[in-house]
């Protein structure tokens, strides 16, 4: 009984764990960055992004680590983490800022080089 207890008690801490990780999830539209929704807070949250934000919406300065006024979603079909045509789910994490950021072009989206920034995010 004392094992049975142990291990259910085991299995909730676990799934309270995997959920907390999960993030919040935030409905984004193509244009919105992590500074303009006030996101800077969150360490991760769940970016729920439209369809076709490869192809519309604002900026995107970097590659693998954006700066945080960037476009959420267009970093995300950029990085591969959600498809242009379906839009989707990706993990955000917020991290601290880069010295410099470098552009490039990648799943049919640009992005562009920038200097130092205070705050970045990656996109899984």
């Amino acid at each position: 009984m004392k094992n049975k207890k142990l291990m259910i008690t085991g299995m909730v801490i676990s799934m309270a764990v995997f959920a907390g990780a999960c993030g919040k999830k935030v409905n984004l539209s193509c244009g919105d960055s992590i500074k303009s929704q006030n996101l800077l807070e969150q360490k991760s949250f769940i970016a729920v992004c439209p369809a076709d934000c490869g192809t519309k919406g604002g900026s995107v300065w970097g590659t693998d680590k954006y700066t945080t006024d960037s476009s959420i979603c267009k970093a995300a079909v950029h990085s591969g983490a959600i498809d242009n045509a379906s839009g989707g789910n990706a993990k955000v994490e917020v991290i601290a800022g880069e010295s410099s950021y470098t552009g490039s072009v990648k799943n049919g989206v640009s992005t562009s080089n920038w200097g130092s920034y205070q705050n970045s995010f990656t996109v899984k």
